[in-house]
């Protein structure tokens, strides 16, 4: 495999990783924070029935996060194994 390509494959991965962690830091520390003392307020009255929980993009972010860098580490995984050009 080239040079270039094993390192573009490699700044991808990263990018897609860091990517992945601050969408989940963001969703879990900032987002989620701000949004339930003001779902909670309103629990059990019909304005609750019309919030959106999760805020649209954070749901279920935990699982969406790890899917991403478990696919990442396979990917770089496969990368370490060395393929031969044919």
């Amino acid at each position: 495999m080239p040079v270039w390509l094993w390192r573009s494959i490699v700044g991808v991965s990263g990018t897609v990783a860091l990517m992945s962690i601050l969408q989940w830091a963001s969703c879990t520390f900032y987002v989620m924070p701000m949004t339930w003392p003001w779902y909670a307020k309103y629990k059990g009255t019909a304005v609750a029935e019309k919030v959106v929980l999760p805020p649209v993009g954070c749901e279920d972010i935990g699982t969406r996060s790890t899917a991403a860098l478990m696919a990442l580490l396979t990917t770089l995984i496969s990368l370490s194994r060395q393929a031969e050009d044919r």
